[in-house]
């Protein structure tokens, strides 16, 4: 793939390729590069092998620029491909991508870009996060299908019963309007969504909100609004139909913002990359659309 193609692909497809709008790549594209430069230049410098002095602009230029590895890191959580399809795009081998596009570069974007909405407010408008924005609290999960482990301890740490395979949860939860808040991921499959959200702590500027969530997490520790199961050999009254509706037609936003972060392949087809960095992959996937939506 081109540079100066790139440049001439119609939004649609800018869009569809990394994920962000044309402005917001650009803006990512600004805020990352002197990162990643002033990365290289301070690995020159503490280089002991490096036989000459260093200085700037000296040597031969890598062949694989931060330009590239940003594009790189960008299309490989767009479409989850393989490191080899997603590096030929740019002329590069699998372990290019593997060794020093991907750890790099997720790692300037998970510090760029914050997963919270509180911090990333500070951060990409300069401003204090506003709590009174925030009417109700809508709680969810996800899960993120794993390729199955050859060992069968493993396999029992990460098998989920309810999807039938072997998958990583992520817990999200948005305002009112489908905002996301916060996320919580990189847990294991038989682990009770109502347990992780036991364990999450809210902050306490809106730790009094009212929270809202579907059937999985009846009998939560914090007061959690959720529709009412049908009792064993009974049915619902019309009354209790109806609030389950209500309860259902509230906590749609937060379907809507998972198939928002669902748009990144790689937190919905199977997780190829190890286990232990999925905590960050999921942040950097929500950080770029709290980045999106706040610079809109």
């Amino acid at each position: 793939m081109s540079l100066d193609n790139l440049k001439m692909f119609p939004k649609n497809r800018i869009k569809s390729l990394f994920g962000l709008e044309p402005e917001v790549l650009a803006e990512v594209i600004f805020r990352v590069l002197p990162v990643l430069e002033q990365n290289r230049e301070e690995r020159l410098k503490n280089n002991p092998e490096r036989k000459r002095r260093f200085v700037k602009k000296d040597g031969r230029p890598p062949e694989l620029k931060p330009i590239h590895k940003l594009l790189i890191t960008l299309l490989y959580l767009r479409h989850n491909t393989s490191a080899t399809v997603v590096g030929q795009m740019f002329g590069f081998s699998a372990d290019s991508v593997e060794k020093n596009a991907l750890p790099e570069v997720l790692a300037v974007l998970k510090e760029q870009f914050p997963a919270s909405r509180w911090e990333a407010v500070k951060r990409h408008r300069g401003e204090k996060f506003n709590p009174d924005e925030v009417d109700k609290i809508i709680v969810d999960s996800f899960e993120t299908p794993l390729p199955r482990p050859s060992d069968n301890e493993r396999q029992k740490r990460v098998y989920s019963g309810k999807k039938k395979r072997h998958t990583l949860k992520t817990q999200i939860y948005t305002d009112q309007k489908g905002k996301i808040l916060d996320v919580s991921s990189g847990h294991r499959g038989p682990k009770p969504d109502v347990k992780i959200w036991n364990e999450n702590e809210l902050p306490i500027e809106i730790k009094e909100k009212p929270k809202i969530a579907d059937k999985a997490y009846v009998g939560a520790a914090k007061e959690t609004l959720t529709p009412k199961k049908k009792p064993k050999g009974g049915e619902l009254s019309e009354a209790e139909k109806a609030e389950n509706k209500v309860i259902s037609q509230a906590r749609i936003y937060v379907e809507h913002s998972i198939r928002r972060v669902k748009g990144y392949r790689v937190v919905r087809d199977e997780f190829r990359l190890a286990q232990g960095i999925f905590p960050s992959v999921v942040s950097v996937v929500v950080g770029l659309i709290q980045f999106a939506d706040l610079v809109n």
